[in-house]
């Protein structure tokens, strides 16, 4: 085959290969036969020969010579875009790579979004790259912390960038330069500058809880959050707060034992510096729960009567706490005048309370009286009864019968001091007007008469003990103790038989037995022998009649003998 007929072979080759039409007008023509014959050998195709194709309607053929034409400068394109991605990327130059190298798609894959498979990174480690990956690496962490922050107007990917290095320290918070706290107000992230603020505050709080587990010595305790119960807890102990009830039970399930002390010792602060201020004592610099007053501030309050804003104190026994004539002399020394006033009106009123006075009783004098009650003083008997004959007193109240106990032990002390006696009678007395009758005979128990030779001194100490079997008697009303207590008369009669005293209680002991008129003689013979008002025991004997049909029979009786003179036996009727 000759080169001519090779030639039109060709020919025909590249009209199919470049879609020339069959019996297109142009299929024989010269001139597309060169232009083919270029465009196969990638040879540049002119403006003019692209024309010609259009003008003579071969499209196809014109746009397959475009596209290989491309295709023949893409390689040079595709050469420099590998220069620079390369470049960005940090693949150093004189490395040589195929571009049929998977690096490169790697790289094209990075670029275009994608995140890089574990094996595109083992790839990246073959070539030592080692630039490249820790690049990609820090991409890949930038896009994770923009999306962490919720950044969303910033679309670069370099983590060259402020922002990239200002998200890491804000991711391990670490603190930030000036400059990029400026950096990001002025780039308007102030989002991410609020979050930074936080951060610097979180950073305060957990320094200042390491400094206040260290002060309070609470360093092995495992919570180190702010949030943990203690953080909080510390921080109120440190300014004094008052602890809830929560807080309070956090201490006690954790065993800080120390934070226990040291709440309980705040709660105990905070109720003086209440108590100082409730009770006018602030003038009192110290606020130290050793000091003295504090007890006895607490003492006044929970003895204060009216202390409704210190109701803690109202369940506590009151007689375990008492005020002490000492504690308000105390308050005067330290000049809290106030104070002191304030506890002598509440020790007042507790002394009433104790020796069971009801209503109004002035201070002057009852107070200066059961402050030596409580000293365990005799009181002026004088001054005593002109108080129960003005009726300012009570005879058989807790101050008289105080009163009585406090003769009769003097009484006592007096006969063993001296020997005397006279004192044994007058001590017996004053014990049975104490109401304790038992007392009254054990201290004329052990007479022995033979050494008493007054006729006087023996007919006392008969009577009294025949009056202390009496009150005993009205006590259990045995007949047999009534028996004993007329013995005691009879034989205080044979002592002294002018003496009235038997003969009056003879006849207060026929009236127990319901013997009236038996009675009646004696206590003639007494007033016959000097008792002043004999009326006066009677009315005394049926006011201490416990049995109600026995003392309306005794009234009856004297209203049936003298209406008039016992008009007074009228009220017991009722009763």
């Amino acid at each position: 085959m000759n080169d001519r007929d090779i030639q039109k072979k060709y020919f025909v080759y590249l009209q199919k290969k470049y879609k020339v039409p069959e019996n297109h007008s142009a299929y024989s023509d010269r001139f597309l036969y060169l232009i083919l014959r270029k465009a196969e050998l990638k040879i540049p195709i002119t403006n003019i020969e692209l024309q010609w194709l259009e003008e003579n309607l071969l499209f196809n053929t014109a746009d397959i010579i475009h596209l290989q034409q491309y295709q023949a400068e893409d390689r040079k394109k595709l050469e420099s875009e590998f220069l620079e991605v390369r470049s960005k990327y940090c693949v150093p130059k004189d490395l040589e790579i195929p571009l049929s190298s998977p690096i490169y798609a790697i790289l094209e894959k990075i670029e275009t979004g994608h995140d890089p498979t574990d094996s595109d990174l083992e790839q990246l480690n073959r070539y030592h790259l080692v630039d490249t990956t820790k690049l990609i690496r820090d991409i890949l962490e930038f896009s994770r912390l923009k999306a962490q922050y919720k950044i969303t107007s910033n679309s670069s990917q370099t983590p060259e960038e402020p922002l990239f290095s200002i998200l890491k320290k804000l991711n391990e918070r670490q603190e930030l330069l000036d400059s990029e706290a400026t950096w990001l107000l002025d780039s308007n992230f102030s989002d991410i500058l609020e979050i930074y603020w936080q951060q610097e505050e979180e950073r305060k709080a957990e320094l200042e809880f390491l400094e206040l587990k260290s002060k309070y010595q609470v360093e092995s305790h495992p919570d180190i959050s702010i949030s943990s119960p203690l953080y909080s807890i510390l921080k109120k102990l440190d300014t004094e707060e008052e602890l809830n009830t929560s807080e309070g039970e956090f201490l006690e399930k954790q065993n800080l034992k120390n934070l226990v002390k040291i709440k309980e010792n705040q709660e105990l602060q905070r109720w003086f510096s209440t108590l100082k201020k409730y009770y006018k004592a602030e003038q009192y610099q110290t606020l130290e729960i050793s000091s003295p007053l504090f007890e006895l501030l607490k003492r006044i309050a929970i003895n204060d009567p009216k202390n409704k804003k210190l109701r803690v104190f109202n369940q506590i026994n009151r007689s375990e706490y008492p005020i002490r004539e000492q504690d308000i002399q105390w308050l005067r020394e330290e000049e809290l005048v106030e104070t002191a006033n304030i506890a002598q009106k509440i020790h007042f009123t507790c002394l009433k309370t104790k020796y069971q006075i009801v209503g109004q009783l002035a201070s002057d004098p009852f107070y200066e009286i059961m402050l030596k009650l409580e000293r365990e003083e005799r009181l002026d008997p004088k001054q005593v009864i002109q108080l129960i004959e003005e009726g300012r007193l009570s005879r058989n109240g807790k101050i008289s019968l105080a009163h009585y106990k406090l003769e009769a032990r003097f009484y006592e002390k007096e006969y063993r001091r001296t020997g005397n006696r006279w004192n044994l009678p007058s001590a017996s007395s004053n014990w049975r007007k104490a109401n304790e009758p038992e007392k009254a005979l054990k201290v004329t128990e052990h007479v022995n008469w033979t050494k008493v030779r007054e006729a006087d001194l023996k007919s006392a100490i008969w009577v009294t003990r025949g009056a202390a079997f009496r009150d005993l008697a009205r006590l259990d009303e045995s007949e047999t103790r009534l028996d004993e207590s007329e013995n005691c008369a009879m034989q205080a009669m044979e002592c002294q038989p002018e003496n009235h005293q038997p003969y009056t209680l003879m006849g207060a002991i026929c009236y127990d037995r319901g013997e009236y008129e038996s009675g009646d003689r004696w206590f003639s013979m007494a007033a016959e022998r000097g008792a002043d008002n004999t009326d006066d025991e009677i009315e005394r004997i049926v006011r201490m009649t416990k049995d109600k049909d026995k003392r309306r029979e005794v009234a009856e009786y004297l209203l049936d003998k003298d209406p008039d003179g016992y008009g007074w036996a009228k009220s017991y009727l009722k009763s």
